[in-house]
């Protein structure tokens, strides 16, 4: 490969571009999840007390995901009370926030390492399950790790972090394709 010709990464663009696409995959994986859990739960059908443990019915109990869980607990050691309409709303936030730097970090990792790109992002959407879901929200205590909760709940979060992958990935492909066709 001739260097001269090759690619010179920016970052900016990179992260800029990621974290556009990281919340359109945020916004992906959020409608992916209520099919992916009742097609699941037909295969695999969880307990009653297993759909009572946090992170586990996205669809009968949204004010008990993690990330809802962590911002009440984070209310009440602070001496607030928080209604479930500003849970629900506060956990929107952490979601896209979340979603977009997710999607800034690929972004720019494409931009120096473009064979992360691969698989149209799903098999990057499997690495971030398995730093989220899979290894970073069990670590704080407010969900259990995979191997405890139901096979439902693993295969629906895991297959819905595969739609955020490939939702970054096309959404930051067709940016790139504007901002080219742009002129950058």
């Amino acid at each position: 490969m001739n260097l001269h010709h090759a690619k010179r990464p920016q970052p900016l663009r990179g992260i800029l571009v990621g974290a556009v696409a990281g919340m359109a995959g945020a916004y992906l994986k959020s409608a992916a999840e209520p099919p992916l859990q009742t097609l699941t739960e037909h295969y695999f059908p969880p307990t009653n007390a297993e759909k009572l443990m946090i992170g586990a019915d996205p669809t009968g109990r949204i004010d008990h995901m993690p990330p809802a869980e962590m911002i009440e607990a984070a209310a009440q050691a602070t001496g607030h009370e928080i209604s479930k309409g500003q849970k629900l709303a506060a956990q929107q936030m952490v979601h896209y926030t979340l979603g977009a730097g997710l999607g800034a970090a690929y972004g720019l990792l494409a931009e120096y390492q473009p064979a992360v790109t691969r698989g149209a992002g799903v098999p990057a959407g499997a690495v971030m399950y398995v730093l989220t879901h899979g290894s970073a929200v069990p670590a704080t205590g407010f969900q259990n790790p995979p191997w405890k909760l139901p096979l439902s709940a693993v295969l629906w979060e895991a297959g819905s972090h595969l739609v955020f992958g490939l939702g970054v990935e096309l959404g930051r492909r067709a940016l790139m394709a504007l901002l080219k066709k742009a002129g950058d």
